[in-house]
């Protein structure tokens, strides 16, 4: 499954060039990176896994626990498994959906 991208100019917020909302990519670049994309794809393959409902609970959970440790918006971001696994993985070429889809459990 490929997503569908959408550009827009207000949306997301100016500090992300991308943001995933099942089986949209809304963009606020001209074009996104072959890396962005991959990202964005990964996140993806991880809300079809989790059908999409599960992905975005559990993405505000671990949000919500790392702004609570972390007492910052950016580590509370990084430290989610999906973004994590997303990096992780954003520069490889012919990833497996399985492999997209999962990868954020490693850390487990």
């Amino acid at each position: 499954m490929k997503p569908i991208l959408v550009h827009t100019r207000h949306f997301p917020p100016r500090d992300y060039s991308a943001i995933t909302l099942f089986p949209f990519v809304f963009h606020n670049e001209r074009r996104l990176s072959e890396r962005e994309l991959r990202h964005e794809t990964i996140h993806l393959w991880q809300q079809l896994a989790l059908l999409v409902v599960l992905f975005y609970v559990l993405y505000l959970l671990f949000w919500i626990v790392g702004l609570l440790r972390y007492r910052s918006h950016d580590r509370a971001y990084r430290s989610i498994p999906f973004e994590r696994s997303a990096y992780r993985l954003e520069g490889r070429k012919n990833l497996r959906p399985l492999t997209m889809a999962f990868d954020w459990l490693r850390g487990f």
